[in-house]
């Protein structure tokens, strides 16, 4: 009877040893599964990184965030030019695993894509002659272009006037920083060059008028007519010559309170 008993002590204990290395072995297995799991949380993609013509601006969690910044620049521009607006170019967008500083928020994402993107607006550019003088945001910047070269060429005088030069405005898509300033404007408007002209004799005309008309001095007048003298009587229908320096883009009278309305003046001039 005791050999039996301790038969069972011994298959006892060998049963425990069996199932603690059993237990150790599932325990062993778990931390592996653990440590997998961790590693893989860990280098696994969190977030969308965002970039514009190849430079990192951030990370943003969710793709909302992009339709709503794009929105959001498009409603800004609209609202400063009545314009429309498109994108040239998308944003490069990938997953990949984030750190905590490279999150941003919308309003820093709607800063980069306005500074960094291609974005274009419908604007204008105007031609003079043919050639193109440069980019305005709206028509209305034609009509002020006209009344700032007024003011130029005629001070306060009450006068109307138009250009006389072709100017044609087209439609264009171009950047923001394509716009060409009110004061650039005028002052490339403004630009002479040298010009020999001949000029027709109306009635009422003086070397003094004529000079006047021209913006240039009695004494170029007769310099570039020989024979002329300060005091020449001029005839009706004659022809003279005048050295004058023309503006890019000159402007005519087309009606003036102190003369008769239907009097067209010749174009102004600047030095």
């Amino acid at each position: 009877m005791a050999i039996k008993r301790t038969n069972n002590v011994i298959k006892l204990s060998r049963r425990r040893g069996l199932n603690v290395n059993e237990d150790r072995r599932i325990m062993t297995i778990a931390i592996i599964i653990a440590v997998i799991i961790g590693l893989l949380l860990a280098f696994m993609p969190n977030a969308y990184k965002i970039s514009i013509n190849g430079e990192f601006i951030g990370a943003i969690k969710d793709k909302k965030v992009i339709e709503g910044a794009k929105e959001t620049v498009i409603t800004q521009l609209k609202g400063i030019y009545n314009a429309e607006v498109k994108f040239e170019e998308e944003l490069q967008i990938e997953r990949y695993r984030a750190k905590k500083k490279d999150y941003i928020n919308q309003n820093y994402l709607i800063s980069s894509m306005r500074n960094k993107m291609e974005i274009l607006i419908g604007f204008k550019e105007i031609f003079v002659d043919g050639e193109s003088i440069g980019i305005v945001a709206s028509a209305e910047d034609v009509e002020t272009l006209k009344q700032e070269l007024k003011e130029k060429y005629y001070g306060d005088r009450e006068v109307q006037v138009d250009f006389d030069k072709t100017v044609e405005v087209k439609d264009i898509f171009a950047k923001e920083e394509d716009l060409i300033s009110m004061e650039k404007l005028v002052q490339k408007c403004t630009t002479t060059t040298p010009k020999s002209i001949t000029y027709t004799v109306q009635a009422g005309d003086s070397l003094s008028s004529i000079a006047d008309k021209y913006n240039v001095t009695i004494d170029s007048i007769v310099s570039a007519n020989p024979g002329f003298t300060k005091n020449v009587v001029l005839r009706v229908g004659q022809t003279i010559n005048a050295n004058i320096n023309e503006p890019l883009l000159p402007l005519k009278i087309v009606k003036e309170q102190t003369t008769t309305p239907d009097v067209e003046e010749q174009p102004a001039t600047s030095n």
